[in-house]
């Protein structure tokens, strides 16, 4: 998919015009599921005709941001959680049988962000991120460690939530906050298991791990999650389509 945002002084009227309710629904003006109002609404509402505001409509479409349902208007799209595990989720039996994550445990808190925080959020000396420890399993064995990271204002409130974080994030952020993840920037490493995680899998230390550092970004192509993975490599494979 292609941003949605073009040069301001050459961009047609339409795009500008999906820029806005664009930003909209990246500010929760408009929540997971809602319907959006009317061509002739908008049309009102932003002083333009209804041919721009369709052509608006056509560019917001293309981007996944909202689905058109015939009969009962536009919505702004939720984001299910089977795209979100097999989408972002790439751990496979041998064999390439994708797999689905158990929950097992997790610990939530905030903390000042640390230099290499800031530079990825664009964030100041005394902000704050929100961290999320976790271990998963597949099939009741033992089968990755997560250290994730996300901005602490972006997702506020998120370490105090009285129950536990749903085992697929990705739709939780949009649902909850209005963060639709786009895309991922994924480092794939070979490492042999060091104490900390020869103990969080259930392994030797020195037996075979994969890392993985993502780096994920919203529809605004800002970073909201890093996110750094362990998985057991002599029971597991990281699987990748391309097509």
């Amino acid at each position: 998919m292609q941003p949605i945002a073009a040069p301001l002084d050459t961009a047609p009227l339409y795009q500008r015009v999906a820029d806005r309710i664009a930003n909209r629904i990246y500010d929760g003006h408009w929540r997971p599921g809602e319907p959006i109002p009317n061509e002739f609404a908008l049309a009102e509402e932003f002083a333009v005709s209804q041919g721009t505001i369709r052509k608006a409509m056509s560019v917001v479409e293309e981007t996944g941001l909202v689905d058109r349902q015939q009969g009962r208007g536009t919505f702004v799209r939720k984001l299910s959680e089977e795209r979100s595990y097999y989408h972002f989720f790439r751990l496979a039996h041998p064999g390439g049988e994708r797999v689905t994550p158990e929950p097992d445990q997790e610990t939530v808190f905030t903390r000042s962000a640390n230099e290499h925080e800031r530079d990825w959020f664009s964030l100041k000396s005394k902000d704050q991120v929100t961290v999320i420890e976790r271990l998963r399993c597949v099939d009741g064995i033992r089968a990755t460690s997560e250290h994730i990271v996300v901005p602490a204002d972006l997702f506020h409130g998120l370490a105090t939530l009285p129950e536990s974080l749903p085992q697929a994030l990705y739709p939780f952020y949009h649902q909850q906050y209005g963060i639709f993840v786009l895309r991922a920037e994924e480092y794939i490493s070979a490492i042999a298991a060091d104490k900390q995680t020869a103990t969080d899998l259930s392994v030797a230390v020195g037996s075979p791990t994969l890392q993985v550092n993502r780096t994920a970004f919203d529809m605004k192509d800002r970073a909201v999650e890093i996110r750094t993975s362990r998985f057991r490599a002599d029971l597991f494979q990281y699987n990748i389509n391309l097509d």
